[in-house]
């Protein structure tokens, strides 16, 4: 599974309950300002600690929240038309301050007011001006040193919860219990996470890298698969992009050359600091459309640049399990001229309703980065040029640094409870709850319940049914990374009633090298199989495949195989593959095998050398023991195969050789949403049984497949060369967001297009009369050489989890022997996103 790597801190927070919070010798304040004779709440109340630029507009229910690691003991509320305030604060805790302002009277007769230029959008314009000056992205080189710290931290925290059989196992817990500056709500801490990097940035040639030095992440041995995760670089912030990307999010930038598009500003404001005069700009969206922000930007006189920031996310923007958010910018004078970041720090508040009346408990996930030994114009190493990855692990000691290292290396101390949060959850490690809550919670997203060493599974093939066997019972097992790190066994046995069969196959694999994957796979079975199904399809023998299964329209094949494959990776994202595969495929009712001369025969062979290339820039990889699982890249990623039959390894083969490409790329558009299009194509060469052509993707269930076609059944076309693609654009709620009523439901619009074009050389093409062909194609199987179509539109985001495609069938659409067609599909699925 993708998130397999975080079972253990999703485990902490979840058992109690159902990325990372701060509190370093921090200042937190949170409070509400109310008009003192009405007591109604204030909005737009700036709330300051004076001397600072650290600061923060109350919200439309007059609430406010804001910290410091600076020395300040005072908070300043002020408004105009009422007479500003200042309340002493305790230092390095918690402090609830509520302001009631009194009205400020005018002794004026009247005023004229006369229409003028914004003065907010005329500071505006100078900063954008001045954008490749200040903005440190745009600097010809320069190195600095980063140090992230994320905590996540459970919150909303009820009596409840300190219940006898809590206490009894994690009693000690509840002495780490403080209250949050962005709900105001107590929160345990969970995880810590801290990492030191360099980090390289050059213009020209282009490059943004990360080097890890060291890495801890409490309650987690193998820090090393999830070091390149808690890094700078994951959601950078930079406000002079036109877009900042917050989990998987693109927010417009409250700075955006066409911010006037998302929000309207106000000068509200001016102050010296630091002996230079600052302007506060308050800016609010002009909608809830598309992501946007809400808050105030101080923006220097003399160089137009930005001092800092402080945003959150207004309520009812179009993203899931957020319920509050904050972004906090701070930007530091290096010499007289010249800017440069100080400080991030982003808390989010993650929780599965986002009301504010909701009783559950929520997490609240917070990072701060620091950034020092700033070096500006140096000359950066080669050897960073050549890395193949935008976040490298400096060694695979980078996780093993003791601490005393992070003593010394930490640019400012941790707080007592801070430093006890390793041990604290290593504690909570083994308690028997604990360990009892993270079996099944790993056994639901692996699919299999683990021992000590050997994990049995996967429970969602374990009962299935199908047309060829009936009801299949399946049992499987493998073993764990406490057998060995290096080799993982694997077997299972299955058994269907009505083809009275017994299945069963197993794989070995070795994994001679991990950070760059030198990996040996051999794998045998005997197992029923659906050929020409989609890349994303349902596996084999799922239970779901076949509750969801579409009238029965899946067509298996008994199949012999033997696979030998190694996987061999050169750079980060660029593998080459080789492997041998034999197979024996077995005729059955619904996939006959009959010659030209009518003869039938009982099964065909097929033995296979395969090479492989698969290369993707700057992707996030996710590396366990023994899985890999690639998280996406902003670039297209692009793949190669080529394969060449081998006539006389196994009697009845063919000779034949295959060639295969393909590109995948993930254009984000902001702010109407982003597409995934991915193009394929190849051509074989030779004259090969129809299950050994490209078998154009069906789908037998009501389950969407991104890689296949949801009107077209399987064993419908065949090609011997072919180019296929297909298209999604997800509008992320621009759409139906605009429509009164429907933009409170937060659904989301898709919209579908896919398509295929194939040919047929008279060799292969079985349906002739006079074929020339091996095999006969089964009744109503044909060539696609008239493009085949489909277009539809869904929705997604219902219920934040559903997703409902209605996709139409535009060509082929007349049935024929053999095949019922059908021109219009409705397909589910599950999608959790932001």
């Amino acid at each position: 599974m993708k998130i397999q790597f975080a079972i253990r801190p999703f485990v902490i927070f979840l058992m109690m309950c159902c990325i990372w919070e701060t509190s370093a010798q921090t200042t937190r304040v949170r409070g509400r300002v109310t008009d003192a004779k009405t007591g109604e709440p204030i909005p737009y109340v700036s709330v300051f600690f004076p001397n600072t630029t650290i600061g923060i507009t109350t919200d439309d229910n007059g609430i406010y929240d804001i910290e410091t690691r600076d020395t300040s003991t005072m908070v300043h509320a002020s408004m105009m038309g009422y007479l500003s305030q200042k309340k002493q604060v305790k230092r390095y805790v918690f402090n609830t301050i509520n302001f009631e302002l009194v009205e400020e009277q005018f002794n004026i007769e009247n005023v004229v007011v006369k229409p003028g230029p914004n003065p907010a959008l005329a500071l505006l314009r100078g900063l954008y001006r001045r954008r490749a000056l200040n903005d440190p992205d745009r600097f010809d080189r320069y190195k600095c040193k980063t140090y992230t710290k994320m905590e996540l931290d459970l919150a909303n925290i009820k009596q409840k919860f300190r219940s006898k059989r809590m206490q009894k196992n994690f009693g000690f817990v509840f002495n780490y219990v403080d209250t949050s500056s962005l709900t105001g709500q107590p929160y345990l801490p969970v995880m810590i996470s801290e990492t030191i990097a360099d980090y390289y940035h050059s213009k020209e040639p282009s490059l943004s890298r990360e080097v890890i030095l060291a890495s801890q992440v409490s309650g987690v041995e193998d820090s090393f698969s999830i070091a390149q995760f808690t890094g700078n670089l994951q959601n950078p912030i930079n406000f002079y992009n036109n877009f900042i990307e917050m989990f998987n999010v693109r927010f417009a930038s409250p700075l955006a050359e066409g911010g006037t598009m998302f929000y309207n500003y106000f000068l509200v404001d001016s102050v010296h600091f630091e002996g230079r005069k600052t302007y506060k700009i308050r800016f609010h969206p002009k909608r809830l459309t598309t992501p946007v922000f809400d808050g105030e930007v101080y923006i220097d006189s003399a160089s137009y640049a930005l001092r800092s920031a402080s945003v959150r996310m207004p309520k009812g923007v179009n993203v899931n399990w957020i319920k509050h958010m904050r972004i906090e910018n701070e930007n530091q004078l290096l010499n007289d001229s010249t800017w440069f970041k100080k400080r991030d720090h982003i808390a989010a508040e993650f929780s599965l309703v986002t009301g504010d009346s909701s009783k559950l408990e929520t997490v609240i996930g917070q990072r701060d980065v620091t950034y020092s030994q700033i070096e500006l114009d140096c000359p950066i190493p080669k050897k960073i040029f050549s890395m193949d990855n935008d976040v490298v692990m400096a060694d695979e000691e980078a996780g093993k640094k003791d601490s005393t290292y992070w003593n010394r290396i930490r640019p400012y101390e941790l707080s007592a409870k801070e430093k006890n949060i390793y041990s604290m959850v290593d504690s909570i490690q083994q308690a028997p709850l604990y360990r009892n809550i993270y079996t099944i919670i790993n056994t639901v997203l692996t699919g299999y319940w683990n021992t000590k060493y050997i994990g049995i599974g996967p429970y969602y093939k374990m009962a299935s049914f199908n047309k060829l066997e009936g009801f299949r019972m399946q049992l499987g097992a493998r073993t764990t990374s406490n057998v060995s790190k290096k080799i993982r066994l694997m077997s299972y046995m299955a058994y269907g009633t009505k083809d009275e069969d017994i299945k069963g196959g197993g794989s070995i694999e070795l994994m001679f090298r991990r950070s760059l994957t030198r990996k040996l796979t051999l794998e045998a079975s005997h197992d029923v199989v659906q050929l020409g199904a989609g890349r994303d399809a349902l596996t084999n023998n799922n239970i779901l495949s076949s509750i969801f299964s579409r009238g029965g329209r899946q067509r298996m094949s008994m199949v012999n195989s033997f696979e030998a494959a190694y996987e061999h990776e050169w750079l980060h994202g660029f593998s080459n593959f080789l492997g041998i595969k034999l197979r024996r495929i077995y005729s059955n009712e619904y996939v006959p095998m009959i010659t030209p001369g009518g003869r039938i025969r009982n099964y065909i062979s097929d033995s296979e050398l395969h090479l492989g290339m698969r290369f993707s820039h700057n992707e996030k990889i996710y590396r366990t023991h023994f899985d890999k699982n690639y998280l996406g890249s902003k670039y297209p990623v692009l793949s190669l195969d080529v394969s060449t039959g081998l006539k006389d390894l196994l009697h009845g083969g063919s000779e034949y050789c295959r060639v295969e490409g393909g590109i995948r790329y993930t254009p984000k558009i902001p702010p109407i949403g982003h597409s995934v299009i991915t193009v394929q194509g190849g051509k074989i060469f030779g004259r090969v049984p129809y299950q050994l052509l490209k078998l154009h993707e069906g789908n037998g269930t009501y389950f969407y497949d991104s890689y296949a076609f949801s009107c077209m059944n399987f064993y419908e076309f065949a090609s011997d060369a072919w180019v296929s693609f297909f298209y999604e654009h997800h509008f992320n709620g621009w759409l139906l967001g605009r429509i009164p009523l429907m933009k409170r439901l937060k659904w989301r619009e898709i919209f579908i297009c896919k398509g295929v074009w194939g040919q047929l050389s008279r060799r292969n093409n079985g349906a002739l009369p006079d074929t020339q062909a091996p095999l006969l194609f089964p009744v109503g199987m044909s060539s696609v050489d008239k493009p085949y179509a489909e277009m539809g539109v869904g929705i997604e985001n219902i219920l934040r989890l559903v997703r409902v495609d209605c996709i139409w069938r535009l060509t082929h659409r007349e049935s024929k022997p053999g095949q019922k067609v059908q021109n219009f599909a409705v397909n589910v699925s599950l999608n959790l996103t932001f």
